[in-house]
């Protein structure tokens, strides 16, 4: 058993004394008292679950860098008319993240950039290209989900070169390093996979329809070197617009997915510790936004709707950090694309809906970026998806046609690599993943230790793309 299989430990409690610490915010005698309680013995799940509590407790405090001085002078590097009371008023709605350290606020790396993503106010002043740039998109979103429903359906053709290198700090050379990249699946809306080159002799590459699919590296390398894969595929979406009267029914129009996943299986409808778990809260709610409804398809939509138009977008800690995701994002309102996809999936499973992950990159000739959706089955229709940040956007942004869209729907900028939360990666990472649920920006160990997602630079580089008639 490698430290990743005991992921699932996260879900067991801590011991109160050193949970009274964690919250108190004194970390380093928290860390103490579980050294303590691991050299004196302890039953699996409880010393699992103490093994990753003290990974987590020596990595959270680089996450929350910034004192409150250093946090206004942030802002006011690009906005110098940002006063005291607008931040306050920005952290009692919750939209900035801190936490305690030895008894110092502390705020959250990214926290700024979430407020210049989702408060268009704060880019303009901050940057008013920024805030054109984010019309630009939403408008280039727009057109193409117009073309879409024209044209019934849409293909591009997309070539990308990904890939990671270790940071020379972290590096030690003559020692194995073992690396993972995500590569195109097989699977809808990506097809016609074909990995062109490699920046190293692959030590193997999952089969086309695998869960989490990589190529991977084993190398012993005397000087520090990127490892990358360079790939092309198709990406096409033909329109759903699935009739709510047939919902439920064996017969009738399956969607494009179903072709590839037609029916679901046992991993798509229960609960998968730490994180997809069916607690009294999530099932109070699920109760809640579904109200009588008995309708699959409307059930489906409810919760759509209740997480785009609810949940607000804001930039997370790694998800290695998070408790339970899908009942963070329900009781503080607010997660990325992933903890948002994640929230949907389980009221969707706890509604009796199968539904599953799938996530990559979002590739559009603007951009390139990791991203996480989620799809649901619906009998006739078969698998169907959902875009829950892209969704919660229009709404943000007062655009109804795209957040309606966005149910059902994907545009065709999609990198699928990943169709399961929580997939193992072949070959085993013995060491523990920078990212133990999903695989977007790839996995790096040396001589069998796993290496934090601060340690190793990663990148995506658009070759080509274009639509393909």
């Amino acid at each position: 058993m490698t430290i990743n299989d005991k992921i699932k430990y996260l879900s067991a409690p801590l011991p109160e004394d050193i949970q009274s610490y964690i919250s108190s915010g004194y970390y380093d005698r928290a860390i103490s008292l579980i050294d303590s309680r691991l050299s004196s013995g302890c039953p699996e799940a409880l010393r699992g679950r103490l093994e990753l509590e003290k990974v987590r407790l020596i990595h959270l405090p680089a996450d929350f860098p910034y004192t409150y001085p250093q946090a206004l002078a942030l802002i006011r590097n690009t906005i110098p008319t940002f006063t005291e009371e607008e931040f306050q008023a920005l952290e009692t709605a919750g939209r900035i993240d801190f936490l305690f350290l030895n008894g110092e606020k502390r705020y959250f790396h990214r926290f700024f950039e979430t407020l210049t993503a989702t408060h268009p106010d704060i880019a303009l002043r901050s940057n008013p290209a920024l805030a054109e740039e984010s019309a630009r998109k939403a408008a280039f979103r727009l057109k193409t989900i117009r073309q879409i429903k024209e044209k019934g359906a849409l293909r591009y053709h997309i070539h990308i070169r990904a890939g990671l290198e270790i940071q020379d700090a972290f590096f030690v050379p003559g020692k194995e390093i073992l690396v993972h990249l995500p590569v195109p699946k097989e699977e809808y809306p990506s097809s016609n996979v074909r990995i062109l080159r490699t920046s190293h002799n692959p030590f193997s590459l999952d089969t086309a329809h695998s869960p989490a699919r990589t190529v991977a590296f084993r190398e012993t390398l005397i000087k520090n070197e990127a490892f990358w894969v360079e790939y092309e595929y198709d990406s096409t979406i033909r329109y759903q617009q699935p009739d709510p009267a047939l919902a439920g029914h064996e017969d009738g129009p399956q969607s494009a997915a179903a072709v590839v996943s037609p029916v679901p299986s046992d991993s798509d409808t229960g609960e998968v510790l730490p994180h997809i778990r069916f607690t009294p809260f999530l099932r109070s709610l699920a109760a809640d936004i579904i109200g009588g409804e008995t309708n699959p398809l409307e059930k489906a939509r409810n919760i759509y709707d209740y997480i785009t138009t609810h949940i607000k977008y804001s930039f997370m800690k790694e998800y290695f950090m998070l408790p339970c995701i899908p009942e963070y994002c329900a009781v503080n309102q607010k997660g990325d694309c992933g903890v948002q996809a994640l929230l949907f999936i389980t009221l969707c499973r706890i509604a009796g809906i199968p539904a599953r992950w799938q996530s990559g990159l979002s590739a559009t000739p603007e951009s390139i970026g990791p991203h996480d959706w989620a799809q649901f089955y619906v009998e006739p229709f078969g698998w169907l998806h959902a875009d829950l940040s892209f969704g919660g956007s229009a709404f943000r942004a007062g655009d109804e046609e795209r957040r309606a869209f966005y149910f059902c729907n994907l545009d065709p900028f999609r990198m699928v690599a990943n169709t399961a939360f929580q997939a193992p990666l072949r070959p085993v990472k013995q060491g523990l993943r920078a990212d133990p649920y999903d695989n977007q920006v790839g996995e790096c160990e040396i001589d069998g230790t796993g290496l934090y997602g601060t340690q190793f630079h990663y990148y995506h580089k658009m070759i080509d793309i274009h639509p393909v008639p």
